[in-house]
């Protein structure tokens, strides 16, 4: 099966980050998205669990399934015996609820615990 890949400059993107540009941020993952399904791409997934917090901005601008990381993440958990798992993620991942509430589907204990670092 053939894989479509679409891949940014990371710098641009840190840089839009800091700056709280997700607007910005927003128009280039839909524009990569759109350019995947019109290549023929049957779903999408976005490889950073950061910039889910523009997923569904994306999951609306195209008519192909987008594949939730932590959607993903929360099926692997529950198929172990952890209930009270660690999430290490970047700070925007870790401060806000976009992906944390998203693993919270009432089978895992409380929430995932976040450990910020320096």
């Amino acid at each position: 099966m053939p894989l479509l890949l679409w891949s940014f400059d990371f710098a641009e993107i840190a840089d839009l980050q800091a700056a709280g540009n997700w607007s910005r941020l927003s128009t280039l993952l839909i524009d990569a998205a759109r350019r995947l399904e019109q290549a023929g791409a049957e779903a999408l997934v976005i490889c950073s669990n950061t910039m889910h917090k523009l997923a569904p901005h994306v999951a609306g601008a195209v008519e192909v399934p987008l594949l939730h990381l932590a959607d993903a993440t929360a099926m692997a958990i529950k198929r172990t015996a952890s209930r009270r798992p660690l999430l290490l993620a970047t700070r925007y991942t870790m401060e806000q609820d976009f992906y944390k509430a998203r693993l919270d589907h009432g089978e895992i204990e409380d929430r995932p615990r976040a450990f910020i670092g320096p």
